[in-house]
């Protein structure tokens, strides 16, 4: 008995250690790297707060020897600490995978799950007077468990939604998630699964355990990989979630449709559109309505209305139109133009401006390139 209290002592000083260098690693980094996006800061600070609740939680765990007076006594504790760290965890995973956005379902469901967990633990202290609730236990460890299932369920279906999403209606495919957080979102999944089983058993948490711990400092590490390249992605998740959300911001659809723009302001926001369009600024990979209107001289929301009641479109849509008619013409101009300097030019990576050509015409950029050199039709070919 005194060997296994030792063993679960070095076990969670171990894991102590862990959370609490991980909390170190994310406050360094932001001494690093302090020009990111509020989004991100704001994830990064949860993320902290999630490492200092682990440090806590096994601080507690070896003063008390909650683990060591039995299995269903440190169940009771790891559910009280993993319930908020869980829900930090997957709304950081959120946030980051769908820049801002309104996720009641999300909030409501968290703050029901852990009012749920706190009355049935408020419940068997009261009722059995000790940490020790028998069937009380199960009831939170099942709560806990759909609690989990939804954390993992719900960010993958939003993340998915809004990659779509971009994908479809942005000229730059924002891969940096793919490339920084998805494998170790996914490893992290896996490994909160594992611990929510292990809880009940402290020989399988002795693996599950560890397991968490090593997928975890993978996750925090590709986070802050993330920070170094976060703002060109973030910039297409905010622009199109707020454009999807609130195309108007502070205004109801009544409102909006009393703030018609009047015909001379969009005779000179086309006239000054279309003297960008002739200095090629589609060509720049960083331009936004953020910073289009700035160049312009005027706010983003008169140009974010402007194109939805001139053009019909979002900003996105709209710059993904005209740069892919700007390819067009200098395909038909400059023929001599390899593919890949033509999506330079207009600011497309080559493989999105073959598949918007793709889409557009039906025809791949070769095909619609011989077509109107020879001046013959030809036929797209048909999707097996």
């Amino acid at each position: 008995m005194r060997e296994l209290s030792d063993i679960l002592l070095v076990m969670q000083a171990g894991s102590m250690g862990v959370s609490l260098t991980l909390l170190l690693v994310l406050v360094l980094s932001c001494l690093q790297k302090p020009d990111t996006t509020g989004t991100y800061e704001k994830v990064r600070w949860l993320l902290a707060l999630a490492m200092l609740l682990l440090g806590v939680h096994y601080l507690l765990q070896m003063w008390f020897g909650f683990r060591a007076q039995g299995d269903d006594v440190g169940t009771v504790v790891n559910i009280l600490f993993y319930s908020p760290v869980t829900y930090i965890m997957s709304y950081s995973i959120l946030r980051i995978g769908c820049g801002r956005g309104y996720h009641r379902k999300f909030l409501s469901a968290s703050v029901i799950s852990m009012v749920l967990i706190l009355c049935c633990f408020a419940y068997g202290y009261l009722h059995y007077g000790s940490l020790h609730m028998q069937e009380v236990l199960y009831v939170m460890g099942l709560i806990y468990l759909l609690t989990v299932v939804f954390f993992i369920v719900y960010p993958i279906k939003e993340i998915r939604r809004v990659r779509k999403m971009v994908n479809e209606e942005s000229e730059q495919e924002p891969i940096l998630y793919n490339l920084y957080m998805r494998t170790s979102v996914r490893l992290l999944y896996i490994a909160s699964i594992l611990v929510t089983f292990s809880i009940f058993y402290t020989p399988a948490l002795s693996i599950a355990g560890p397991l968490f711990l090593v997928t975890l400092v993978f996750y925090i590490i590709s986070f802050v990989a993330l920070g170094f390249n976060i703002r060109q992605v973030n910039d297409i998740l905010v622009e199109e979630t707020e454009e999807e959300v609130c195309p108007v911001r502070g205004n109801t659809a009544r409102e909006a449709a009393r703030t018609v723009m009047d015909d001379e302001l969009k005779a000179r926001i086309c006239g000054l559109i279309e003297g960008w369009r002739k200095s090629q600024g589609y060509a720049s990979v960083e331009i936004n309505s953020g910073t289009l209107a700035g160049r312009l001289n005027i706010p983003k929301r008169q140009l974010v209305q402007y194109l939805r009641e001139v053009e019909g479109k979002t900003f996105r849509i709209w710059l993904s139109a005209l740069r892919l008619e700007e390819a067009k013409r200098e395909i038909l101009e400059h023929p001599e133009y390899s593919n890949e300097a033509i999506a330079e030019s207009c600011g497309f990576s080559r493989s999105h401006l073959q598949v918007k050509f793709k889409e557009a015409t039906g025809l791949t950029i070769n095909e619609w390139r011989a077509n109107n050199a020879k001046g013959g039709p030809i036929t797209p070919k048909n999707k097996s």
